[in-house]
Parts: structure tokens; C-alpha cells; sequence
């Protein structure tokens, strides 16, 4: 049934493609009024919400949607139990699914996939999708390439890999599935590994389609510079942080012959938008999210989420429409996602030789009991890593267990003279400057 749904998915997105804006528009609007009526109804959360305001349902019908009050991530993770129908679904048993079943491809009751994200708050957030919402991520996602085909492919991976993270969930959603018949191989690299251990058995496998963080791609990219990497995909699939048009150019100059994507996607919604060359820019998806650009932030609303309904709700991306009116698709075009870059923190490894440790990896970052963190690099062999714990009384068994976590990043990256110190604070501050936490600081 998975498959023949993301088949009629399939089918249906496609069409949505010829449309008039004008029958875009309408279609946004009434996905909207869909899941807004059937939050108020079945989500214990906005009704109280919305009560709280004096909204009733017979308004929803025609209020507009910048009289909604907005959510953030402190709502949903203070009410997080209040955000589902499904009574079964609790915090609590979410954080112990996650410690317990690290495996991507596992299941919350086997039927939930869950998607755990810091982002660039520092505060951890848990977002969960349905098989039937999956499977719509799934069909939506074949936008990424320029000419789609059923014809079996090569598929490579570079990222975050142990844990329930965006990208990786997404990579191996075909296992298990009968469109796995799609990938005649695939291979996995763990970004928080040294990216030379990979470069031959990369060259070995030689993928169709290599996909990941475009920092890591940016990696590979140079390894294949400098002789030591022999790849030639067809296509280059970037996302889970901006890529740079530096970056971009110097992919482009690398393997000329590849199609550079940039996928939009976060953990709230992991349909956004995508930029190909074709396209000449990058499209918000519109019947699959309500997007309202701001001057200092970006306001989403899921329209296909109906497990975890998510709306009005508070992004610290900034998207920059385009300036350019021709549009190939019917949908809100932007020039560039900024507000989302986060620093990289470069160390002496066992053998003398600098690398990274991804920013990514550091904002997927989960032990239960822990609400917030900073990673704060001193120097290239030490760092601190402040923490805020939920419960105190179990303080020293949260600190063993980052402890813990910390040192097997570090060994699966050989910097394990690498030092560093937990350290309990009572909450992490923005900056005192522009009012903007950061995940990670080098001082």
C-alpha cells in the first residue's frame, strides 16, 4: 500500500505543476483551512491555544492567517504531549524510542517516523510523520531531479548517520520497501568519521547520485582536486545546510557534467523547496507548505502533517524573494535561504592532521535530559560543552551519558586527544550583540 500511495502522490504533484498560480493560491488556502479546522478539533493544543485569543471555530472558516497567534519550538516542546491525537504519543516515550532505537529506519510504534532536530537553537525538538505523510515526502522529493526515471541508480550519502536525523531518514526510507528495486547500490558515509577512510571504496563504487551536507560534499570535492577521489555522478543532491554560492561554483568546476541540487527542507517540514540549474532559482513548494516571508524570520504552516499539526510556526530562516518574475513553476520563487549558517569547529586529529567535526552532528546532538546546549571550541585540542539538564537530581547520569556520546564522536573521528569538559549551566543566552543564540561558538 506504501508504494502504490507514493505512486498516486507521485502522480498527483505532478500535475500541480501546470497549474495557474492563481489555482496554486487556492489550493494552498484550502489545504490550509483543512488542517487548521481539523487541529482546533482534534488537537488538544490549538484549541486551547486559539481559545486563549478568543478564536472559535466558526471563525476559522475566514480569519486570516496572519491574525493566528504564531507557535515556536518552546511551545511545542513545554505542550509537546498536547500536539497529537493519538493520546499514546507522550514526550517521554518519544526521548526513550530515540535512545533506544538509534536505527533511522525504525518506527515509534511502528508506525511514526520521528525526526529529532537542535537545528541552530541549541533546543532539542521532536517532529513526527505518518507511513501515509512519509510516503507524501517521499513522492514529493522526485523534484530534486531534473529528469526523473525509474531506471536503478547508484545512490551515495554523506552525513549525519546514527541517529533519526532528517537527511539519513530520508536516504534509506526505500529500504524495506519495494522501491528499493530502485537503488541498485547504495552507500553510506558517516560525516563524523575522517572523509578519507571513504575515498576507495567511493572510487570502487563509483555513484550515479551522491547526496548530503554541501560542506561534506565540498570535502569530497577536493579529495577528487587534489587526484585522490575518481567519481563522476550525474547528479549532486545538497541540503541540510545553505549552500554557498562559492561552494556551489566549486562543485560545478569540479564535475562539470553533474546537475547541482539544493533541497530545502527542515524537521518541521521536511518539504520546503528545491533550487535546480533548470529552474533558475529556488521554489518554495506551495501545496505542500504555507510559507509567510518576513523581513527577520519565516512563519511555516504544514499542510500535510496531520500527526504533529504544525502551524504558524516560527523558523529563524530568512528567505529573500526573487527580483525576477519569470517563473518555470507556478510556486513562490526565492533567491537564497541565509540565517542558517552555523560554524565549523576544525581540531588537531591523532595524527597530527587538522579536521572537522560537522556542525550538523553537533545539532543532532540528543541524550535525554538534555534541553539545550553550546558547543564552545578554546582551541584545536580542547572544547567545553554547556548543557541544560531537565531533571537535577539525575544530573551525573546525564553528564556520564554526554560524556559518553562526546568521546564516540570523537573516536570515530581519531581525536580522541581531543579534550573537553561538560558543564551544567542554568540556561544558555542569545548573544548579547544581535540577540541570536549560537549553537556553536570558537573562541
Amino acid at each position: 500500500m506504501s508504494f502504490l500511495r507514493t505512486v498516486y502522490y507521485y502522480y498527483s504533484l505532478r500535475k500541480n505543476l501546470n497549474c495557474s498560480r492563481k489555482k496554486i493560491l487556492e489550493l494552498r488556502e484550502k489545504k490550509f483551512r483543512k488542517i487548521l479546522k481539523y487541529a482546533y478539533r482534534k488537537i488538544p493544543f490549538y484549541k486551547d491555544f486559539y481559545g486563549s485569543y478568543g478564536i472559535k471555530e466558526n471563525m476559522l472558516k475566514e480569519i486570516p492567517i496572519n491574525e493566528l497567534p504564531m507557535i515556536n519550538k518552546n511551545l511545542i516542546i513545554d505542550d509537546f504531549n498536547k500536539f497529537f491525537k493519538d493520546n499514546q504519543i507522550t514526550k517521554s516515550k518519544v526521548e526513550n524510542f530515540l535512545k533506544n532505537n538509534p536505527n533511522p529506519t525504525s518506527l515509534l510504534f511502528n508506525k511514526y517516523h520521528v525526526i529529532h532536530s537542535s537545528g541552530t537553537t541549541g533546543m532539542v525538538g521532536y517532529y513526527l510523520y505518518s507511513e501515509r505523510e512519509w510516503d507524501f515526502i517521499k513522492a514529493i522529493s522526485t523534484r530534486m531531479f531534473s529528469n526523473f526515471t525509474l531506471k536503478r541508480k547508484k545512490y551515495a550519502f554523506i552525513g549525519a548517520v546514527d541517529g533519526h536525523y532528517a537527511a539519513i531518514s530520508l536516504f534509506l526510507s526505500p529500504l524495506n520497501q519495494p522501491e528499493k528495486f530502485f537503488y541498485k547500490d547504495y552507500m553510506v558515509m558517516d560525516i563524523n568519521k575522517p572523509i578519507k577512510t571513504y575515498l576507495k571504496k567511493l572510487n570502487d563504487f563509483q555513484p550515479d547520485n551522491l547526496t548530503g551536507y554541501p560542506f561534506g560534499i565540498r570535502s569530497l570535492a577536493q579529495f577528487q582536486n587534489e587526484g585522490l577521489l575518481n567519481i563522476h555522478p550525474e547528479v549532486i543532491v545538497c541540503g541540510g545546510e545553505p549552500l554557498l554560492k562559492n561552494v556551489k561554483q566549486f562543485l560545478k568546476e569540479i564535475w562539470k557534467d553533474a546537475e547541482i541540487v539544493d533541497s530545502y527542507a527542515t524537521s518541521e517540514s521536511l518539504a520546503m523547496g528545491v533550487s535546480r540549474e533548470d529552474l533558475k532559482g529556488m521554489y518554495i513548494y506551495d501545496d505542500a507548505v504555507y510559507i509567510e516571508i518576513k523581513e527577520d524570520r519565516t512563519i511555516l504552516t504544514n499542510l500535510y502533517n496531520y500527526t504533529q499539526p504544525i502551524i504558524r510556526y516560527e523558523l529563524t530562516d530568512i528567505l529573500k524573494k526573487s527580483k525576477n518574475n519569470e517563473r518555470k513553476w507556478p510556486f513562490t520563487k526565492i533567491e537564497q535561504v541565509i540565517g542558517r549558517n552555523e560554524l565549523i569547529p576544525f581540531f588537531i586529529n591523532e595524527n597530527g592532521e587538522k579536521d572537522f567535526i560537522h556542525s550538523i552532528v553537533i545539532a543532532e546532538f540528543f541524550v535525554k535530559g538534555v534541553t539545550k546546549f553550546q558547543f564552545v571550541q578554546k582551541n584545536q585540542s580542547f572544547f567545553v560543552f554547556k548543557i541544560v539538564v531537565s531533571q537535577k537530581e539525575y544530573s551525573d547520569k546525564i553528564v556520564e551519558e554526554v560524556r559518553n556520546k562526546l568521546t564516540d564522536i570523537l573516536e570515530k573521528k581519531k581525536m580522541k586527544n581531543v579534550n573537553f569538559d561538560v558543564k551544567i549551566v542554568e540556561d544558555i543566552k542569545p548573544d548579547e550583540k544581535t540577540g541570536k543564540y549560537k549553537l556553536i561558538l570558537i573562541e
